[in-house]
């Protein structure tokens, strides 16, 4: 059976640069180096990255993507969100080299998704207010996590 891939969480000082870890991550990260005695390892360092939260999922699919569904008609959420992937995260297809088609949100970050100018869900609101019209002729509007929870 292949061994899990350990994954130990710490802060580098601004001014120092140095690594400092909770204790209990360290102890952890101690017992796995023990268990490896005499083997060679890979040290890899990243950018801690949060995975989208609760919060934003739920924005996104109580408000953003039934407004939109409701205005180009979809009888279904599911339908719209395809549809937002493929405008806004498109990925060329594995099994149909050359065709394009939606990219996965699910493994998005908290940035990526929704936490800056040029996120996935802030592109589709701009998009919406900026090139979808109403009846009256004014852009779709789809209020903010804020607002959206108190309307």
């Amino acid at each position: 059976m292949k061994q899990p891939i350990p994954v130990f969480s710490g802060f580098v000082d601004r001014e120092t640069g140095k690594l400092t870890m909770l204790g209990y991550e360290r102890a952890a990260m101690n017992r796995w180096l023990l268990a490896l005695k005499g083997k060679a390892v890979d040290i890899v360092i990243k950018k801690h990255r949060k995975d989208r939260t609760n919060e934003q999922n739920s924005y996104y699919w109580s408000v953003v993507v039934p407004i939109l569904a409701d205005h180009f008609g979809h009888d279904n959420v599911e339908d719209m969100h395809e549809d937002l992937k493929l405008e806004f995260n498109p990925v060329e297809s594995k099994i149909e080299p050359g065709k394009k088609i939606g990219g996965t949100t699910t493994k998005m970050s908290t940035e990526e998704f929704m936490a800056s100018e040029t996120s996935y869900v802030e592109r589709i609101c701009r998009w919406a207010a900026m090139e979808l019209r109403n009846d009256d002729g004014s852009g779709i509007y789809i209020p903010p996590p804020k607002k959206a929870e108190k309307e």
